[in-house]
Parts: structure tokens; sequence; C-alpha cells
């Protein structure tokens, strides 16, 4: 074997690896034939993507939001879901659980991470946008559990 049938012979294998798991599925909005669960993943991706307009942080005379607290990067792991959702394929249990898991465990140490205390008194100033990031996080559980790619009539 000479170099550039080794060099061949590494790209197709490379070639092999990551695009084994791809298929020619376009991605496509397709709400009439999502089942229960991909209509969860939706709704719920839309109302986090929201949330980060509101205020995750509220001290009274000063406020943030999830774009301006770096929240945003949460939403990063609800790309996989939404993405299975829209390419209607199947999605790993496992990797659409840890995302949303992961999610629901962020969203909680991010509220934690904003308590202390003020004049003797423990407060949080998390504020209506994380608690909607966090409920929707738990939520999207349930659409990962029920989801089921649809039957392709194309």
């Amino acid at each position: 074997m000479n170099i550039q049938e080794i060099k061949e012979l590494i790209l197709k294998k490379l070639d092999a690896i990551f695009n084994s798991h791809t298929t020619d599925k376009k991605m496509k909005f397709d709400w009439g034939n999502w089942n229960f669960g991909g209509k969860v993943i939706f709704v719920t991706a839309c109302i986090a993507t929201m949330s980060m307009f509101m205020n995750w942080v509220d001290v009274g005379i000063m406020s943030q939001t999830g774009l301006t607290q770096g929240a945003f990067v949460f939403l990063g792991l609800w790309v996989y879901p939404v993405l299975i959702l829209f390419k209607n394929k199947p999605m790993s249990r496992i990797w659409g659980l840890a995302c949303a898991i992961a999610s629901v465990l962020f969203a909680i140490i991010y509220i934690n991470s904003k308590s202390g205390e003020l004049f003797g008194r423990e407060i949080n100033v998390s504020s209506t946008g994380a608690w909607l990031f966090l409920l929707t996080s738990i939520v999207l559980i349930l659409g990962v559990i029920k989801y089921n790619p649809t039957e392709s009539t194309d």
C-alpha cells in the first residue's frame, strides 16, 4: 500500500464514522404529525427560549435578563432533542434524558447561586425567567420520554 491508498482508506473510514448516524432527512416543522412528546419538546423549547428575554435576576432597583446573565448557554442542552425532533429521527433516550436532566440541574444550580444574606435575612434574587426555565426543563424530561418519530410519508 502506498501513501495515497492509505490516505483514501483513512478518509473512507472517517466518512463512514461521521456519516453513519446521519440520513438524507431534511429538518422540517411538522406539528400535525408530531406525537405528544414531540409537541412537548417543541413548546418547551420555545418557552425556554422566551425565558431568556425575561428577568433572571431581580434586586428591586436592578434586574438582568437571561441573555445578560449568560444563561443562554443552557439552551445548548436543548439542541439534541430539538434537532432530533425536526429531523424526525429516533432519539437516544440516554442522550435525550441526559440533556434534559442536565438542564434541570444547571437551572437549580443557577437559582441556588443567586441566594445570599442581606441584613441578616436569607434572600434569593433569581427571578421569573430562571424559574420558568427550570419548569420547562422539567417538562422537557416528559417530552423526551414520550417522544417517538412519526412514520414518514415522503
